[in-house]
């Protein structure tokens, strides 16, 4: 039948390179060859089918749900993070994508999954589906824009730039997962939680990138962990910057201090050659989308007491529509249907997450 909608078996899902590499030329063959072998291992891919089979039909639209177990506000979630969202070049504009990913937002809420995230192409596209920004989102985890809550940059670039950075190995994982989940669980409110398969996938994703994870040690402890990449300008020239992921430190710093440890990091290590690039920092921020309200209610704290007596709009999930008493405090909340006459608000879903997640520090810094 055209136009099905459906979950590919894992044996089915190397079909969909073909339409991976047409909509992402940007990625090296090593990257998506790396995609291919870790990702797809776990994830679900949902598509759009033409033809009576898979091997006489082609798929008009894919999107994958990558699967991240994330902290929020001290208990485990499986939550997906939707990527690869692509439409084969002769079916676009022509609604198809949205009728996937309303199919995908709706089972994820028969599946009473709380919510699922993506890093936007298009923002604008996914504020008409729901989508919004995470409004407390910190894009690096220990750097500021501003000096509150900082060092001071001359004892931050003295502690961390005039020491050895060493390149990280399998044998360093435990160290790692022990570091960041005391840094970030520290600082925020919700973080993917980080495990050995975590660090041997980020190891694989870096070295394809012709980058790595670089660590600082002080007295035998690890006091510092820095992400990078360096992409391709072909197969034997590298551009002439380096993306830096992730800087996780113990003590906050300012963002332009950042630059200047990472780039002291990278000559350190010789991790980019002989001349040391110009490092920036590539972050992309996240939006969110509720997908099952009476899930995600229970999970969300906040620092002060706030009631909502909201009557709810949701154009694509029938179930997270109709009146309801939220209660949010620090010890968790609640939720509860309630009569109409009870009703002091109006929002829709996309306002209603806003105002949810406002007091719920994210950092959420993934690739794939």
């Amino acid at each position: 039948m055209d136009g099905r909608i459906r979950y590919l078996e894992q044996w089915e899902k190397h079909k969909t390179r073909s339409l991976y590499e047409t909509a992402f030329r940007e990625d090296s063959r090593e990257f998506v060859d790396y995609y291919y072998q870790w990702k797809m291992k776990d994830n679900e891919v949902i598509v759009m089918e033409e033809g009576q089979s898979v091997r006489d039909g082609f798929f008009h639209v894919m999107m994958h749900a990558n699967p991240y177990i994330l902290w929020i506000n001290g208990r485990l979630e499986r939550i997906p993070y939707l990527v690869a969202v692509a439409t084969a070049p002769f079916c676009r504009r022509q609604g198809k994508m949205g009728r996937v990913l309303r199919y995908f937002l709706q089972d994820l809420e028969h599946k009473r999954v709380p919510f699922t995230f993506l890093l936007p192409a298009d923002p604008a596209y996914y504020k008409g589906q729901g989508f919004v920004f995470f409004p407390d989102m910190n894009l690096t985890g220990v750097i500021q824009k501003t000096g509150r809550g900082t060092i001071q940059a001359a004892a931050a670039h003295s502690f961390y730039s005039d020491r050895n950075w060493q390149p990280a190995g399998k044998t360093d994982i435990p160290q790692m997962m022990e570091f960041s989940d005391k840094v970030l669980r520290a600082r925020h409110d919700m973080v993917i939680s980080r495990d050995q398969y975590y660090y041997l996938r980020l190891l694989a994703e870096t070295a394809v990138e012709h980058g790595g994870i670089l660590l600082l040690r002080h007295k035998g402890e690890l006091r510092g962990m820095l992400t990078y990449a360096q992409a391709a300008v072909s197969e034997t020239q590298l551009q002439d910057r380096v993306e830096i992921k992730e800087l996780l430190l113990e003590e906050m710093v300012l963002e332009e201090e950042g630059i200047d440890i990472s780039r002291d990091a990278l000559k350190s290590a010789k991790a980019a050659g002989t001349l040391i690039p110009a490092a920036a920092f590539g972050f992309g921020k996240m939006m969110v989308r509720i997908t099952s309200l009476a899930a995600v209610v229970p999970l969300l704290k906040s620092r002060g007491r706030r009631s909502l007596y909201v009557k709810v709009f949701d154009p694509v999930i029938e179930k997270n529509n109709g009146c309801f008493r939220i209660i949010l405090d620090s010890s968790g909340g609640s939720i509860r249907r309630i009569a109409e006459k009870e009703v002091r608000v109006s929002m829709d879903i996309a306002a209603l997450t806003r105002e949810l997640f406002k007091d719920v520090s994210v950092y959420l810094n993934e690739w794939v």
